[in-house]
C-alpha cells in the first residue's frame, strides 16, 4: 500500500472542501490533517486520506454568502 501518492487534483479537492464548502481557516484545516496522523496533505496515505475526507464531510457546511443579496 506504499504505492499511493496523493495527486494535485486530490489535494485541490480536499482544500476546496475544507476551505470553500466547510469554511475552515488554514489552522483548523491543519489540525484535521494532524488528527489523522500526518503533517502535510502531500504525505497522506490512502487510509489517512479516507479518514480526513470522512472528518471534513462530517462538518457542517459554511453559511452561503450572496454578493447580490437585496438589503431591506
Amino acid at each position: 500500500m506504499t504505492d499511493f501518492k496523493i495527486s494535485p487534483a486530490m489535494v485541490k479537492a480536499l482544500r476546496r472542501l475544507a476551505h470553500g464548502q466547510k469554511g475552515l481557516d488554514e489552522e483548523t484545516y491543519r489540525a484535521h490533517v494532524r488528527a489523522v496522523g500526518c503533517e502535510s496533505t502531500l504525505d497522506l496515505t490512502r487510509p489517512q486520506h479516507a479518514a480526513l475526507l470522512q472528518r471534513l464531510v462530517a462538518l457542517p457546511d459554511s453559511p452561503k454568502v450572496r454578493g447580490n443579496a437585496r438589503r431591506a
